[in-house]
Formats: structure tokens, sequence, C-alpha cells
């Protein structure tokens, strides 16, 4: 199915929309930087949002500052061009430069000489590399649309029992920074917000390890499906329990949460149960994380006015904050997977966003489907179990395409779930990833059957730190995205997982 049937046809059906369609022998043009001479340690910072592979280690760059002025000609409070003075009104001894200046068409290909591609983008021209014609006139490089020149990932959020209450509505933390400095940088992996130390930390406590390719699973658990009852009392009566069943209401059969005894080592487990039993499918019960995210607050501009997609579409992801104005045009429909209740979260608020857009669609009603399967205890946020819970229920839900914007290992489970929802028509679109170009394939979007989209800045560059491979499709705009967090403020976001919703939303 992938991609010899289904992707050139989608190719034609949407030739007239602004989205890059690579096929299987794509080659990639990788997102430049001017500023960057290669060489962050002796030069400068090149005030990236994400460090270049080639500063140093410690984070420190000890070249001093920008080798050019972001501001060089006034006063310029929100400036994401480098242009001389403020982007919406000249101060200073600035001339001035307007975010729209570039002839950017907010939703789709500029019309003007400044290259664009999918999405909202303002400025009409590459923040990082300018296009041709457009308005990104500076020395300087300032891609972030406020007056913040250290962007080097300078404020990790971090939670656990001290909590990050910008990044979510109910943190349940008992302490840590409010984040009422609005111009900051955080990266989002996984259902929270944890810096790579104190994951390491809370998973060690949490019986949480890594596969022999990295993957993070839950010690002990395995994931089964289509039992039966003479395969359960012969697992049983090997020491091993069924913590939990359910049927697949659309998917059919039964998805089963099976835990070995402690004394015998996981892959050990799997071979046993293999022996035991006769599962149609087995795997390790994987945790799968959002695909990570550069997410910039601060903003300070309201969002590109943008109709909502009139479609309905699903969502598996984080909670999202459906209170907020910014969705009463929209219908959304929220169920938790790992939890009692979905709980709004930063990723999964900042993509709903997308599709629900900033105005109904005359004549079209949104209805947006969501299934958190973060919230809940951190020991199984993200599982393999909850994820195929949730596409099954998306299914059931009858929603024709759902947004998967997760990245985690090849799971034998997860594949026969996905599969099963192709052969119901329905289509699953995924995000390629932010681990770099050399990182291998990471899924569900490198499954076949499954429309997997990287993400490209205004000047139609594959974001740098991407993930590469000919399983990508598509490819839309993802880099500083204009979104909002889940308490309505305003954010840029960059990641694959903020172009996946552009194609997800072209084919509901």
């Amino acid at each position: 199915m992938k991609p010899g049937t289904l992707i050139p046809a989608l190719a034609l059906a949407m030739a007239a929309v602004p989205i890059l369609w690579f096929g299987p022998s794509a080659s990639y043009a990788q997102s430049a930087d001017p500023d960057d001479d290669d060489n962050d340690a002796t030069t400068g910072d090149d005030d990236d949002d994400v460090p270049d592979p080639d500063d140093p280690a410690d984070g420190s760059d000890t070249g001093g500052s920008d080798p050019g002025s972001s501001d060089p000609g006034g006063n310029d409070s929100m400036d994401d061009d480098g242009g001389a003075g403020s982007d919406d009104a000249p101060s200073g001894g600035g001339s001035g430069s307007s975010d729209d200046a570039g002839g950017g068409d907010d939703d789709g290909v500029t019309s003007g000489s400044g290259a664009s591609v999918t999405g909202d983008d303002d400025d009409g021209g590459d923040d990082d590399a300018p296009a041709s014609g457009g308005a990104n006139a500076g020395t300087g490089d300032d891609d972030d649309r406020d007056d913040d020149d250290d962007d080097d990932r300078s404020s990790p959020a971090v939670s656990g029992t001290g909590g990050d209450d910008d990044d979510d509505v109910a943190d349940g933390g008992t302490g840590g920074r409010n984040d009422d400095d609005r111009d900051e940088t955080v990266e989002v992996t996984g259902g929270g917000d944890e810096d790579e130390s104190e994951r390491i930390r809370l998973d060690e406590r949490d019986g949480i390890e890594t596969d022999r390719e990295g993957f993070r699973y839950r010690r002990n658990e395995f994931v089964a499906l289509d039992l039966d009852a003479g395969d359960i009392t012969r697992l049983r009566a090997k020491g091993y329990q069924v913590a939990r069943s359910d049927r697949l209401a659309a998917l059919t059969g039964t998805v089963f949460l099976l835990k070995s005894p402690a004394r015998v080592r996981d892959s050990d487990a799997l071979d046993q149960i293999e022996a035991i039993a006769d599962p149609s499918i087995l795997g390790l019960n994987h945790l799968f994380d959002s695909s990570s995210a550069q997410i910039k607050r601060g903003v300070g501009k309201p969002p590109i006015g943008r109709v909502s997609c009139g479609c309905d579409i699903g969502l598996i992801d984080t909670g999202v904050a459906a209170k907020l104005a910014m969705f009463r045009h929209t219908t959304i429909e929220q169920r938790a997977f790992n939890g009692p209740t979905a709980v709004p979260k930063l990723h999964g608020t900042a993509i709903a966003h997308l599709f629900a857009g900033t105005s109904p669609r005359p004549g079209r009603k949104t209805r947006i489907v969501v299934a958190d399967i973060f919230a809940g205890p951190r020991a199984a946020s993200g599982s393999t179990y909850a994820l195929v819970k949730a596409l099954d229920w998306m299914a059931a839900k009858g929603v024709p395409v759902i947004n998967v914007s997760l990245a985690g290992p090849s799971n034998p489970v997860v594949a026969a779930a996905i599969d099963r929802l192709a052969k119901r028509g329905h289509i699953v679109v995924a995000a390629a990833g932010n681990d770099g170009p050399a990182a291998p394939p990471v899924f569900p979007g490198a499954y076949s059957g499954v429309v997997a989209v990287t993400a490209v800045d205004a000047g139609r560059q594959v974001y740098r730190y991407a993930n590469r491979g000919n399983y990508i499709d598509f490819a839309a705009y993802g880099v500083n995205v204009p979104s909002i967090d889940p308490r309505g403020s305003l954010t840029t976001a960059t990641g694959t997982s903020f172009a996946a919703p552009v194609v997800a939303a072209r084919l509901a």
C-alpha cells in the first residue's frame, strides 16, 4: 500500500494544495543557517532554536554573541526576521520590516517573491535561510519572533514532583517554576516535559528498560493479540499473569497485557510465551513518545487567521485544552487510555489548534476526536497497550484520518492494529521524527500503509533535525509554526509533529 497505490493517488488528488510529495527515492535539502560558520565554539552563537551539531558539548559559545545583530536598525520587541526595526512599525533608527512583506500566503504557497510551503508563515521567507525576495533583510538570524537571543534550549522544562505549570493545565506538581518568563524555548518529549537526566532517574524508579535499539518499554510486560482460554490457562500455570484484557470493538479480537515472572529475562519471556501459548501477535509493552518538538513561548502576536479544516479527524496524542475560546467553533471529544481522564498538554493542544484554525469553515463542521494515551500513571504513559486501544476507539468513532505524532520502535502489535485499520479504509498520518538525519526510522511513520510526513521551513528546506529515509511520503511547513499552549498563550512550534497535521487535514 505504500507507496505503490495510495501515495501517488493522493499526490494527484492534492496537486493543487501546497504540500510536497516525496517518492521512495527522494533527496532532501537540509535547512541552512546563514549565521552558522560551522564553528560556534570560536565564532559565536548562531541563535538557533536547537543547538547545532558543532555546538560545544557543555552548551557554551566561547566566541561570544551573535556574529550579526538581530536588530541592527533599532528597537524590535517581536522581530523574527532580523530586519532593521520593528516588524509592525518602524522604531528607533530602523527602516522597519513588515511581517507579511514577503508576499506570504498564510495557508499556502506565497503569491509574492518570498518562498513558502504550507501552514502559517507570516514572513514570506525562511527565518533561518532567507528566501530570495523575502522580507528577511537583517544581518543576524533571530528566528524566534521575540527578542530572546539565547535560544539553544536555554530553559528545559522538568516535570515530576516539581511540575511545569505553563505546559499544561493540570501538572499535579507541588512546586517548581511558575514559567512566568514567557520568552523561552522548551523541548517537549513524551506526555510530559522531562529532561534527559530526569527521565533516566524516573525510568529506573518506574521499572522502565530499553531494548537493544534503545527504545523504552515496561519491564516484565508484554502485549499479545487473540489468546484463547487454553493459552491463558497454560500461561498462568507457568507463572505468567494476565494483568488486563480488552475486547477490540472495531479492529476485532482481544488485546492482552501479560506480566512475566520477575526471575525471567524479558528476551527469554518472549520466547516462552510463544512456546506456551499461540498468540497471533506478541511484543514488548513499548512506551511511545509524542514526537519531540521545540516550543517557543512569548510570541506576542495574535495567531494568523486561518479557517478550520472542516473535517472529521482523529488525534492520538496528549489531551487538548478544549475549553479554550480558540476551540469554540469546533467539536472536540476526548477520552483517556492510560488514566481516568484526558489532561490538556502543550503538544496535543498545539496540534489540535492546527486543525481548528481561528474561525469555522462555512458550511462544514470540524470534529476532532482526541485519544490521550499519556495522562495517568507515568510508568505506562504512551504504552503500546494504550495505543492499541486508542486506535481501536478511533475506528469505532469512524474518523477517516488519524493523526499520530508519535515516535517509537517497530512493535508487531501496533503494526497489526494499524494494518487492521487500513483494511477498514482508515488513513494513519504520522510524524517522521526529529532525531536527526542519521537516526534510524521511527514508527508508526515507517510502517507500510502509514503516511509519513517530514517538516520543511518557509524556504522549502527540510528541518535539519528531521529523520530521513525513503519511507517519507510528504513534507509540509513545520518550522516556527504559530500555535497556542493549554492556557491559550501564543507560541511557535517546530518539529515534524506540526507538519503531519497539515497533511492529515488535507486528507480528511
